[in-house]
């Protein structure tokens, strides 16, 4: 068999009780790369490195930046475009882009940036979006990678409509928070689409590392233009579509047609398997074995020449008299279930939060706290627990807690996870 896609299915239950209403079961669809060669061509990287300059980045958090752009100039090659944009006050193009290839220089004038001024982060994406458009690449990967400490003065939604133009043009965006003080909200929503992320970096040590890993991640796309539909019976419904691995994060799946779902997952950095749980209103059935649906995948791989290449599975689900069939969750299905219900559970705390209802935020914590145990995510359940005690005692939670839980539940707090949709 040829190099590609393997897809495996597992149903959190095969078989159903019969019933006369509809009921709700989980898929988790794994995908692994096959037949891929241990090296692959490099795609050629144009990469925009967007960088908050503000006065709260002076010291060790500017040098720290300083050196992992230092290290991101040794891991390009001579075909790869570098450039880079800071913002403080104003924004300013510090390196435009160009290919990477009189590195001591490059690496000069990243050594003359300094820290000063407020935080106004869309003039520095709109810059990123204008650099990283230059160079006229036939194939290859578009980034942009950006890092701030702070809160941007009133142009949330400039962001994300920069954001949104540039993911419309294939330019993914990695926003990366550092600290306690920055917007969370806001980095998700930037990244909340295809070919873009986002992470919360706990210290200052962790950048040059954080930013080695994206690079290499960005370097290393086996496949492109991955797309996932989705086709259900008449009465069935695709409820939700999560990414679970390699970390959590919802997914855009619109229903294009009657019975028909389409969702675009972007790049697939590495040959890492990633994995999906699709969300399935099964329609009242009677006794047997019934298709449920059909999943397609298509995708490219650009490093084997291999473009629109597809792969298909057809799932089917049993169903059985009620007396028959014993309520029993499949452990995959239930380890990756368990995660994705906390990190809903945390969404819905954040939500009631704003809306003043503290003490639905307060049970909605508590709730993902023993789900998370539960999972055996000990730590991270324990800092949820205690941010529910704050939150009831205070009304409010503490700033470093919150992004602890968000990017603990998703997977994305830590030194250098891979890669995925922020989705």
């Amino acid at each position: 068999m040829g190099p590609g896609i393997q897809l495996h299915s597992t149903l959190s239950r095969s078989v159903l009780p019969e019933s006369s209403e509809p009921q709700l079961i989980y898929v988790l669809l794994e995908m692994n790369a096959q037949g891929v060669p241990t090296t692959l061509p490099k795609l050629p990287l144009n990469l925009c490195l967007v960088i908050d300059r503000s006065s709260s980045m002076r010291g060790e958090r500017l040098q720290q930046v300083k050196d992992g752009a230092a290290r991101i100039i040794d891991l390009l090659g001579e075909d790869d475009h570098f450039s880079l944009v800071t913002f403080n006050d104003r924004a300013e193009v510090v390196v435009a882009a160009q290919r990477a290839r009189n590195k001591s220089d490059l690496k000069r004038m990243i050594g003359m940036v300094e820290a000063a001024g407020g935080t106004e982060m869309a003039t520095g994406m709109a810059l990123a979006l204008q650099e990283v458009q230059r160079p006229m690449l036939s194939r290859g990967v578009s980034r942009i990678l950006l890092l701030t400490d702070g809160r941007t003065y009133g142009d949330e939604g400039r962001c994300v409509e920069i954001a949104r133009r540039a993911q419309g043009r294939g330019v993914g965006v990695t926003a990366l928070g550092i600290g306690g003080e920055w917007n969370e909200d806001l980095l998700e929503t930037i990244a909340a689409r295809e070919n873009s992320r986002t992470q919360y970096i706990t210290s200052a040590a962790d950048i040059t590392k954080i930013f080695t890993d994206e690079v290499k991640r960005m370097s290393s796309i086996f496949a492109q233009d991955v797309g996932l539909q989705v086709e259900v019976r008449p009465g069935a419904m695709l409820r939700s579509l999560d990414r679970v691995r390699p970390f959590i994060a919802p997914v855009q799946a619109t229903e294009d047609r009657e019975l028909h779902w389409a969702a675009s997952l972007g790049d697939w950095p590495g040959s890492d398997p990633q994995a999906f749980l699709l969300e399935v209103v099964v329609p009242a059935l009677g006794v047997g074995d019934h298709p449920l649906l059909r999943l397609t995948l298509r995708y490219s791989l650009p490093g084997m020449n291999l473009l629109n290449q597809q792969g298909e599975l057809v799932l089917r689900v049993g169903v059985r008299q009620a007396d028959s069939v014993a309520y029993d969750v499949d452990a995959a299905v239930k380890h990756w279930l368990e995660r994705l219900v906390a990190y809903r559970l945390q969404a819905g705390a954040w939500q009631s939060v704003e809306q003043g209802q503290i003490e639905e935020a307060t049970r909605r914590l508590q709730m993902a706290g023993t789900r998370l145990f539960e999972a055996g995510e000990v730590e991270l359940a324990r800092t949820v627990q205690e941010e529910a005690t704050r939150l009831l005692r205070s009304g409010q939670t503490s700033a470093e807690g919150r992004k602890r839980i968000k990017y603990g539940t998703r997977g994305l707090m830590g030194r250098g996870e891979h890669e995925g949709q922020g989705e």
